[in-house]
């Protein structure tokens, strides 16, 4: 018998396919996508670590994120209830723990995502009033240093962006998420394409090596696999930022799956999303790389690249007063859409489960997340290398693994096979063969894989 919650019928639910589309994409487009993407490829090869990056997102993450779209529309309810309509009787209790997990991950990550967030806003409000000179030469370091230092400034930004996104999500699906994702989406990729044109085509003489940027050889250090620099560690970073750049085991996307109408193709609307997740990663090197290459700096920096080395090149570039401004309102834009997608969760789940109306859900989730930030930065969880003591490796290296884990062996194990072959019958029997199988086998292996190589690391320092 396919299980489809009566709920579903009444819930409210994206206008068209391209609300779904431009929302969850822009759940997965986030900061990791412009700086910690062109990083890591950096520092594994370019080319080589983009090939098996997209072996790993079309084998792991694309499964996965398929699973809890049916997870999410079957059950016509959030995480923290869908497991428990879809799972069999005595088993609920169980995998109710599993669909709160999933909405405690997105509240945790909300909580110091909005805190990195707000130093992009820090930046763009410097921009935005002229201060280009903070940033020149050693200044830009220590600009960063300073704002680092200073509480009350982060405070401030952390709690200001949260209370911006509870009042989007005062919208709901069509008035909030869906209308703002089709305006942010679309220009967050304008300025992205615009960026990576001007990069790739400009001279700048003052640079250190001032030769027209399109000389390629940026280009070419991230589309040329160099299998010379790719290691097995690299494989595993493949894994790890494939597993974990589509938004996948932190309740979002069965949120979202829990408002799509029935006729949708899931399959069809997540490849769109795939595609633009990784069209975003893509360009966002295509930005970075040439202006790294014609400055002579190595293209591992990693965060510093970002709010240190950028800043200080902006400074030096002709034009670059409105180069820092756009660069900084493409990453904001990228983090306000990725902090819509993660306050939801918390308040599908009170809406579902306490039947709170959709104001008083977004009030309590923006208090408590806005309280819970205050006390990451307080204490300075975000600076901290051990495991425990830092909240975004508990969340990254040890419950998202889990929680991705527990998905994958719920949709192929426990959930019975009519209501995925129900939700995924528009797509043939052998592509939900394939699907099966990969969600049965090869995704939790590999799982298994990251959580044991994350665990391992901390231990050892890494």
């Amino acid at each position: 018998m396919v299980h489809i919650n009566p709920k579903s019928s009444t819930r409210e639910q994206w206008g068209d396919k391209l609300g779904f589309i431009m929302a969850t994409a822009g759940a997965a487009v986030g900061l990791g996508n412009i700086w910690r993407f062109p990083y890591i490829c950096g520092e594994n090869g370019g080319g080589a670590f983009i090939l098996a990056y997209l072996v790993c997102i079309a084998l792991i993450s694309g499964p996965i994120l398929i699973a809890e779209i049916i997870i999410g529309r079957a059950s016509g309810q959030g995480s923290g209830s869908a497991f428990i309509s879809l799972s069999p009787k005595g088993e609920s209790k169980l995998w109710r723990t599993v669909g709160v997990v999933g909405v405690l991950i997105s509240f945790l990550l909300v909580s110091y995502y909005s805190i990195v967030a707000g130093w992009t806003l820090e930046y763009l409000w410097q921009a935005l009033q002229g201060n280009l000179e903070m940033f020149s030469g050693d200044k830009s370091q220590s600009f960063f240093d300073e704002f680092m230092n200073s509480n009350p400034r982060q405070i401030f930004w952390h709690i200001f962006l949260t209370v911006m996104t509870a009042v989007i999500l005062l919208g709901g699906i069509n008035k909030g998420i869906e209308k703002l994702s089709k305006i942010l989406m679309p220009v967050l990729l304008i300025l992205l394409f615009s960026l990576a044109v001007f990069g790739v085509t400009v001279e700048w003489g003052a640079l250190e090596n001032p030769t027209s940027l399109l000389d390629l050889k940026s280009i070419q250090f991230l589309f040329v696999p160099d299998w010379s620099k790719f290691t097995m560690d690299s494989a595993f970073q493949a894994l790890g930022q494939a597993a974990f750049s589509l938004s996948i085991a932190v309740g979002t996307l069965i949120a979202y799956g829990s408002y799509l109408d029935r006729k949708e193709n899931i399959v069809n609307l997540g490849s769109m999303v795939i595609a633009m997740d990784t069209m975003v990663a893509l360009f966002a090197g295509v930005l970075i790389f040439p202006i790294v290459f014609a400055s002579g700096l190595n293209p591992s920096h990693g965060t510093g690249l970002i709010f240190v080395t950028l800043p200080n090149l902006f400074a030096q570039m002709p034009n670059g007063d409105i180069l820092v401004i756009l660069f900084y309102l493409l990453i904001f834009f990228a983090a306000l859409t990725s902090m819509i997608s993660l306050l939801e969760p918390g308040i599908t789940h009170l809406i579902d489960e306490m039947s709170s109306t959709r104001p008083k859900a977004c009030m309590y989730v923006a208090i408590a997340s806005s309280i819970l930030g205050v006390v990451w930065i307080l204490v300075g969880s975000l600076q901290q290398e051990f495991l425990f003591f830092n909240i975004d490796k508990v969340v990254s290296n040890f419950l998202i693994p889990l929680e991705a884990l527990a998905i994958s062996i719920f949709v192929s194990w426990v959930l019975d096979k009519a209501v995925s072959k129900d939700q995924l019958s528009d797509v043939g029997m052998k592509f939900y063969n394939v699907w099966y199988f990969m969600t049965k086998w090869l995704c939790p292996i590999a799982i298994l894989i990251i959580l044991v190589k994350g665990l391992i690391s901390q231990d050892m320092g890494g």
